[in-house]
């Protein structure tokens, strides 16, 4: 493959512009559908006059079709997307990079998906796909998913497909916070084990109550039951944030941040901080994950995108064994030059 493509590139490269103009207007129409054009053209950037002659060529080889609201794409054109995602990776060099990037983290897998989540709002569902991708191919009978709260995590229960592995078991990760009530963990959670075909416990308990209460808490048969299963996890999905991004998400008061900063705190996830050597200083909330538990857990997958992701999932994530990484192109090009010791 990569052979063919460096013949390609050099003997009809604008074969390689177009195929992935093309590709990037799939995508957008697969991600907003129905869409209109003059709506197509604003979330490409654009003209209408660029973006009809394309539509025209797309629809003529039945991978678009029209309606009254808007475009949608069809099977062929789903067929097509999903075939060209590995060439658009090859072509881009991006497995090259996954393995530089996996090795210089020492983790045990690094994903990467073209493009740009702060720019293109698909490239999410795509790093949700190849999540579930992954998911899929090493899930067991009997094993017991935990999930975080947050965009990304739910994007990949939105995204998951049922399978064939038997008795598996979701649950939240954390307990209840303060923060989006539809991206919260019991919901990713139910919506999983939906989507799957798995079965689901839900955790109503805030993240932030106290040891006494909980162990009061504990005594109750339903409670205790989730408890063991966050305990027992075999595979924890997860979004992360930056200091400053969890900062403004949890409203933190400013001796909050102030006594965070002088931890060196760095990166967020799961509940737990790191400062910038990747170690973990504080925890906040007493419900779920514990730090302890981390390394230990068969598989822990992070998934989020965009450059301002890079240090997060660099803090999170280097010199685990367990760790993998779902992430996007400008981010995993980030990653590289920190690791490379870029400016």
């Amino acid at each position: 493959m990569n052979e063919f493509l460096n013949l390609q590139k050099r003997l009809v490269p604008e074969v390689i512009e177009i195929t992935e103009k093309r590709y990037s207007i799939l995508r957008a129409i697969e991600f907003n559908q129905p869409v209109g054009r003059r709506a197509l053209a604003g979330i490409l950037g654009q003209s209408e006059r660029w973006v009809r002659s394309e539509l025209d060529i797309l629809k003529s080889q039945n991978l678009i079709y029209v309606q009254a609201l808007g475009m949608m794409v069809t099977d062929e054109g789903n067929e097509v997307i999903n075939k060209l995602r590995d060439y658009i990776s090859e072509l881009k060099g991006l497995k090259d990079l996954e393995k530089a990037v996996r090795e210089m983290l020492g983790i045990k897998e690094f994903i990467a998906v073209p493009g740009d989540t702060e720019n293109e709002l698909q490239v999410v569902v795509e790093m949700a796909k190849a999540a579930f991708e992954y998911i899929k191919g090493i899930i067991e009978d009997n094993d017991i998913i935990a999930v975080s709260g947050g965009y990304s995590a739910l994007s990949v229960a939105e995204n998951a497909r049922r399978i064939d592995a038997q008795n598996i078991t979701i649950v939240p990760a954390r307990g209840g916070i303060k923060a989006d009530m539809e991206r919260q963990a019991n919901i990713v959670a139910e919506k999983l084990a939906k989507n799957i075909g798995g079965n689901y416990y839900l955790l109503h308990l805030p993240d932030n109550i106290n040891e006494d209460m909980l162990k009061r808490m504990a005594d109750d048969p339903d409670i205790a039951k989730v408890l063991n299963y966050i305990a027992e996890t075999d595979i924890l999905i997860y979004g992360l944030s930056s200091f400053e991004s969890i900062s403004r998400k949890r409203n933190f008061t400013e001796e909050q941040v102030e006594r965070l900063k002088a931890l060196n705190v760095r990166a967020e996830a799961v509940g737990c901080y790191f400062d910038s050597n990747g170690n973990i200083v504080y925890k906040s909330g007493s419900i779920g994950i514990k730090p302890e538990h981390l390394d230990s857990i068969k598989t822990v997958m992070s998934v989020g995108g965009g450059a301002r992701k890079a240090e997060a999932i660099i803090l999170t994530s280097k010199g685990r064994k367990n760790r993998v990484v779902v992430t996007d192109e400008a981010a995993a090009r980030e990653i590289y030059k920190i690791l490379k010791g870029g400016n």
